[in-house]
């Protein structure tokens, strides 16, 4: 074993972040050491990670013709390995080592879906008939889900805030309380207040989860499963309902990809336009915050957010 190999090293921190249950953050890691070997081979050293060599690994991965978001990722991996390895005394500190490489966001608007398109994808009821679908090989066992419960979970993420589908998968029954769901954001820990209309509970209860056993609100999640079986299973859900939106925007001919971010991407744009204030956006959305001054910003009463979205899906849909 190289000390100061990449692979190694990169592998020892998935196994930690593994055995912490951050099985999200070590898939990304994982998928960050395998472009990083792709391109600088197994024996590569973290005494070789230098500006100049990251610069060309960013030239190489735009030919591979991956997202910016995509090399983003990748690079604030590899300068949190670094930073480790550096605590560490693997390698020498350089100042301004990622200087040369993207390690911000790109805001990509087309995620976003016009009142018009929304309304189309959520409401043409021939784009979801009943046809032969092409299923992934690894989802057989999940080919129920069906264009029906796409939309389905797509407009209850829109008439939630925007909110996530993994805080959608994990509802549980216990946070629907007096037409009011209770939770924490999945991400951030934040708190959210979200009034269900009759619209949603309608949904709710074609979609609920119907096994005594399992605490989740919604047939999506299989509650018998946990640690790495379990976000397996949240994963297979995932591609799945992002190839049926796929499925279901080239049906409706909306020009767009839609897939699990078009609701809470659309919620903000449309609500922006709508005339809600971004600090009251940031918080529907559950952000900790929207910049360093945010902390300094009341917050806003539930109600406050519930009437802002009572305006947005009334936009929408009346």
């Amino acid at each position: 074993m190289d000390k100061n190999g990449i692979y190694d090293f990169m592998l020892s921190v998935v196994t930690d972040l593994e055995r912490q249950g951050r099985y999200s953050t070590a898939h990304v890691y994982r998928c960050a050491l395998k472009a990083v070997i792709t391109y600088g081979g197994i024996s590569f050293n973290v005494e070789q990670l230098t500006p100049t060599w990251l610069y060309h690994y960013q030239e190489y991965l735009l030919k591979q013709e991956l997202l910016w978001n995509t090399i983003s990722t990748y690079m604030r991996m590899l300068r949190a390995v670094y930073n480790r390895a550096v605590d560490l005394g693997m390698t020498p500190y350089i100042p301004r080592q990622f200087k040369n490489v993207f390690t911000g966001r790109y805001v990509n608007h087309q995620r976003a879906l016009k009142k018009e398109e929304i309304r189309l994808v959520l409401s043409n009821e021939e784009a979801v008939q009943e046809t032969d679908l092409p299923e992934e090989a690894s989802d057989v066992s999940l080919s129920s889900r069906d264009l029906r419960w796409a939309r389905a979970c797509l407009e209850l993420m829109l008439r939630f805030h925007g909110m996530p589908f993994i805080d959608l998968a994990n509802l549980r029954k216990a946070d629907l309380r007096n037409g009011y769901l209770t939770v924490r954001r999945h991400k951030t820990g934040m708190p959210l207040s979200v009034a269900v209309d009759a619209a949603a509970m309608k949904l709710i209860r074609r979609y609920a989860n119907t096994d005594p056993s399992s605490p989740y609100l919604l047939d999506i999640l299989d509650a018998r499963l946990t640690g790495c079986a379990a976000y397996e299973n949240y994963q297979r859900v995932l591609r799945l309902l992002n190839l049926r939106l796929y499925q279901l925007s080239c049906r409706c001919g909306v020009g767009k990809r839609v897939s699990s971010y078009t609701a809470r991407h659309t919620w903000a744009t449309i609500a922006k336009s709508c005339g809600v204030s971004i600090e009251m956006i940031s918080e529907a959305l559950g952000y900790a915050s929207i910049s360093t001054t945010q902390g300094y910003l009341k917050q806003f009463d539930s109600h406050e957010i519930e009437k802002a979205n009572k305006i947005i899906i009334s936009y929408i849909f009346k």
